[in-house]
């Protein structure tokens, strides 16, 4: 499960990064073109859009991953670590139900526009092309969800977890 946690790990970093570079450069050159130019790339939109969708879901899993994503522990936090465990495992379930029916949706979503052979709007490349990103990214949030699942009921945290893997 380590090795694969360390794998998933090193996707998670690697799309983030190079999402992230060729979004922002793409969106320089573009701001570069208007003044310049004085004409848009539209087809840079389209890109930055599309990996925008992978870069948050890597995000996300990577904020899973260090136990950094949205909580509110306000109320938890009074209660006994037993109880917050159970919440934790509960709120970690239920992030996994509703990445199933992103990563069921975003498979139909993309055999849909596979089979209708849709082309996006400005570069005319297939949309299932862009629509891979859905199931991608859901399918990486379901490894991290379970793999938080599996090391809270070992009686560990994600973080702890995580700050021994990395030493």
């Amino acid at each position: 499960m380590t090795t694969l946690n360390k794998y998933i790990e090193h996707i998670e970093k690697y799309v983030c990064v190079c999402t992230f570079t060729v979004m922002l450069g793409l969106t320089f050159i573009n701001v570069i073109s208007r003044f310049v130019l004085h004409m848009s790339l539209s087809f840079s939109e389209e890109i930055v859009t599309s990996l925008f969708v992978l870069a948050s879901l890597a995000g996300t899993s990577m904020a899973i991953r260090d136990g950094s994503h949205l909580g509110l522990d306000y109320i938890t936090s009074f209660m006994s670590k037993s109880v917050q465990r159970f919440l934790a495992i509960v709120a970690n379930v239920l992030g996994v139900l509703m990445c199933c029916i992103i990563l069921y949706y975003g498979i139909h979503m993309v055999i849909d526009e596979f089979v209708s052979n849709q082309l996006s709007a400005t570069m005319q490349w297939p949309e299932w092309i862009y629509g891979m990103s859905v199931p991608i990214g859901a399918s990486m949030l379901i490894f991290r969800y379970c793999y938080a699942i599996f090391l809270l009921s070992r009686g560990q945290s994600g973080v702890a977890a995580h700050a021994e893997a990395t030493r």
